[in-house]
């Protein structure tokens, strides 16, 4: 790997972490609102560059209603994210809310059939763990606390259906004309689900503007879109593990910036959890 798709990752990353913080910190706008305009501002920006430098269209129509309906289920997925965020720890919230993994895994192992080696099954054991421990603590259904965690977890299942419905496209794709498609499927779905729920999206203060754009580029076009660029010169397995990196930023963020203390129970369930997910996306060879 050459060091500048490392350096590319390395800030992808970063940048990708700090989208929890700036969630928390609008806590005049609501989840579904902070999850469209993020998503509106990154699909315009692509679009308006497409229109500078015209890219070429999708290779294919299954390719397209692929692209749209993994964008529902990733406007879906920020939704639920940024709910989580505002009701329990930005800690609990992002080691729950990167366990696609595990779910793509159970998808291939139970749905698929596929079978993989005993390292990924102890991966998938220890993630379980993990994940039990962080989502156990405090454990109340009557409890915000408790259902930003259920939140959290229902929408890893939904960003791994999402990208288990897009893998193929992926490779097939130009990044851009992927990613503008799948960002304007997400927020025609937001605008939607805010109409539904009679949620504004409009009226905030200048600042939360400029937060929700700050959504929109940075961790969204600067973030995402930087790792779906360097898959064409990643292995899949670098790929997949560097976002694990995440939940540990942004909870060392969120201890600075908010005062969230890192309980035991975070600690111990995160290390097993990315653990047990490093070990799935190292390992993750069919037999």
């Amino acid at each position: 790997m050459n060091t500048k798709i490392t350096l590319l990752l390395v800030l992808a990353l970063f940048s990708v972490s700090t989208s929890p913080i700036i969630g928390r910190a609008l806590t005049g706008v609501g989840a579904v609102s902070i999850s469209f305009w993020r998503m509106f501002i990154a699909a315009i920006v692509l679009w308006l560059f497409s229109a500078i430098r015209p890219q070429k269209k999708m290779h294919s129509k299954n390719n397209l209603f692929k692209t749209l309906f993994a964008g529902v289920l990733l406007g879906i997925h920020f939704a639920l994210f940024f709910e989580a965020i505002k009701i329990t720890k930005i800690a609990n919230a992002t080691f729950l809310g990167t366990l696609a993994p595990l779910f793509t895994l159970f998808i291939e192992l139970f749905v698929l059939k596929r079978k993989y080696n005993r390292i990924v099954l102890i991966g998938l054991l220890f993630t379980l763990i993990g994940s039990i421990i962080i989502l156990g603590y405090q454990f109340d259904l009557e409890s915000k606390y408790t259902l930003g965690n259920v939140y959290a977890v229902i929408c890893s299942i939904c960003i791994a259906l999402a990208l288990m419905i897009g893998e193929r496209v992926r490779s097939q794709e130009n990044t851009i004309v992927y990613t503008r498609t799948l960002y304007l499927s997400a927020s025609c779905t937001l605008f939607f689900i805010a109409f539904g729920i009679n949620e504004e999206l409009t009226g905030y203060k200048f600042n939360e503007y400029l937060g929700l754009a700050f959504l929109g580029l940075v961790p969204t076009i600067l973030g995402h879109n930087s790792i779906y660029y360097s898959i064409r010169y990643v292995s899949p397995t670098i790929a997949a593990a560097f976002p694990l990196g995440e939940p540990i930023i942004a909870t060392i963020f969120a201890y600075f910036i908010f005062h969230e203390q890192i309980t035991i129970n975070i600690f111990l369930g995160g290390i097993i959890t990315m653990s047990g997910l490093i070990l799935i996306s190292i390992y993750k060879k069919i037999k």
